[in-house]
């Protein structure tokens, strides 16, 4: 398989599932505080989930501690400096919720980015092996991503984005796939400390918007019960997701 072909075939795996996910965030346009409560609490779920039985695991595994400790605060750093990424003039017609949505949205992307370009090495590395199998981990990352497109696109839709740019947004997170595909494919098994980077970097970062961004503006939305029960079922969705794959 030539290596244009492992970049858009990484592109296809890595885009549709967010796609689709931002097809969803535009279907329910205008939602009640109540369901973005709900959707925001489901993706804080799947996020911690994947974290804890995914990430984590597979980065100590074949990283070790000091190349996993190196990748946390990597990605704690990104994050940090993930809302000054954006240029102060970009956001001027922005004020108020709906500039902390455009930030949240712009943390959940960098987050989702690291995380796509190791499971893009999966990919790449799977169907160097077998194309039966490639075709499975692509299939599988695809389903995996749909939550992440909804957690991107429904800040997004929330921000007054348009559904255009909302669908071209969760697609574009597929490039880091695409690149995972490709890199997966020439170097294989000789990249495993920096997949555990990547894996360790994305974790730290999905913690930190999971428990600084999604959780507490779903509790400032809507107080009762249903947020809580949306972010254990969107737990044990990820936790099914991570042992699926």
């Amino acid at each position: 398989m030539a290596i244009r072909d492992y970049l858009i075939m990484g592109f296809i795996f890595g885009g549709i599932g967010t796609s689709i996910g931002g097809l969803i965030s535009i279907l329910i346009y205008r939602p009640s505080d109540k369901l973005v409560s709900g959707i925001l609490s489901f993706a804080a779920g799947i996020m911690l989930a994947v974290t804890s039985f995914d990430l984590m695991p597979k980065a100590y595994e074949i990283g070790g501690f000091f190349i996993v400790t190196l990748g946390l605060a990597i990605g704690l750093i990104i994050v940090f400096f993930a809302k000054e990424m954006i240029p102060p003039d970009k956001l001027k017609q922005y004020k108020g919720k709906k500039l902390n949505y455009i930030k949240m949205s712009l943390i959940i992307i960098i987050s989702i980015s690291l995380h796509n370009f190791p499971e893009g090495v999966a990919v790449g590395s799977g169907y160097a092996y077998s194309d039966n199998l490639g075709l499975k981990i692509g299939i599988l990352i695809a389903a995996h991503d749909i939550p992440e497109g909804i957690s991107v696109g429904v800040p997004l839709i929330m921000a007054g984005i348009s559904p255009v740019m909302v669908l071209v947004l969760t697609l574009l997170t597929g490039i880091p796939t695409a690149a995972g595909a490709v890199f997966g494919a020439l170097v294989g098994g000789m990249s495993d400390y920096f997949i555990a980077f990547c894996l360790s970097a994305a974790a730290s970062s999905m913690l930190y918007v999971s428990a600084n961004e999604l959780i507490p503006e779903a509790h400032i939305l809507y107080k009762g019960k249903s947020s809580s029960l949306m972010l254990l079922l969107g737990f044990m969705t990820g936790s099914y997701l991570s042992f699926g794959i």
